[in-house]
């Protein structure tokens, strides 16, 4: 290494170049010293000069050591422990819902908003119920918007207005129901826009609404008076079967442990199913969709999508969940219990 500072020193004090680089032992070329001391002269940056062979390097970068692979390390933890905070999706979740009487907690999803084929005057109806009852709240499942894009699938796009247009379009709906929100889930075509442009919707969605975003799905714990209740809810999940179509629901509960109710939304028809596992009564639930029509369920079997927002009654004195697969028929049982 060239002691820049003394050279300056003895060149100051008249010394020549080339006795001064015989003193301090610098065995570079002539020229390289010179050029490498005037710059540090005028601007203060020493130049990191190696020899190899015939080779001068002027400016080769030194080889990192161990405490710069440390240094690193401490920025990247510091990084994540930033970024952790900004985050705020979560696969765990609980609430306290302050209420004596009964309450509801629907699953509604699969809205599809701004496809061809959606039954709108369905959706009006059930969000204008939703909104207006007493008692009752919802996670969303997933998939508010069509989102159709040839980027992501080879099904024609079916979309009716563009992905921007649907996204005001959801994001108004979502305002007019926010105190109804418990929790919302990113459903796969709601998933496309982080595989293509790294936007999380459903975190925008959870802003307005002020509610948890539940990412792809997880498990929700609901404290209500005396009792407490355990909800495991995702857009979809593995093991899917054509025979059975609980499987999926079964195996939530496999990975998850015992919960109350096993909720999936994602096939388009409705399904539910009540049975003792792991020692309690669970209830599987699958929601409906708006969108009855479509090319590629057409093209599968001629396929229709059904409409179903199931709920679950809860009690705050005793343990007990009541299901509905329709929403205007628990709807009828909220309000009759709540009187």
């Amino acid at each position: 290494m060239i002691d820049y500072k003394k050279a300056l020193e003895l060149k100051q004090e008249g010394k020549p170049l080339k006795e001064i680089m015989e003193e301090l032992n610098i065995d570079v070329k002539y020229k390289t010293f010179q050029r490498a001391l005037y710059e540090y002269e005028k601007t203060g940056h020493e130049r990191n000069i190696r020899v190899k062979n015939n080779i001068e390097f002027l400016d080769r970068k030194e080889e990192p050591q161990e405490c710069d692979l440390q240094e690193y390390y401490e920025g990247l933890k510091q990084l994540e422990r930033s970024m952790n905070k900004l985050d705020r999706k979560q696969t765990k979740a609980e609430i306290t819902i302050n209420d004596d009487k009964p309450i509801g907690i629907a699953f509604w999803g699969d809205w599809h908003l701004g496809s061809r084929g959606l039954d709108y005057g369905q959706f009006d109806k059930d969000r204008e119920t939703i909104k207006d009852t007493d008692g009752l709240y919802f996670i969303g499942m997933g998939d508010y918007k069509d989102n159709n894009s040839a980027y992501v699938t080879k099904s024609s796009n079916e979309n009716s207005i563009s992905q921007s247009m649907q996204d005001l379009l959801v994001c108004k709906m979502m305002e007019e129901v926010k105190e109804k929100v418990i929790a919302l889930i990113r459903g796969c075509h709601d998933d496309w826009d982080k595989k293509l442009g790294d936007k999380d919707f459903t975190e925008e969605l959870c802003r307005i609404t002020d509610s948890i975003n539940l990412w792809h799905g997880g498990k929700v714990t609901i404290n209500l008076g005396d009792e407490t209740y355990k909800i495991f809810a995702r857009h979809k999940y593995k093991n899917e079967s054509s025979l059975n179509t609980t499987n999926a629901q079964r195996n939530m509960l496999n990975d998850s442990g015992a919960v109350d109710v096993a909720a999936l939304g994602h096939k388009h028809f409705p399904d539910m199913q009540m049975l003792d596992r792991m020692g309690q009564k669970v209830i599987y639930i699958r929601s409906g969709s708006y969108k009855k029509y479509d090319e590629f369920g057409q093209k599968l079997a001629g396929y229709e999508g059904k409409k179903s927002v199931p709920l679950v009654v809860i009690f705050p004195n005793e343990h007990k969940v009541v299901p509905f697969q329709e929403l205007e028929d628990g709807i009828t049982y909220l309000k009759a219990v709540r009187k």
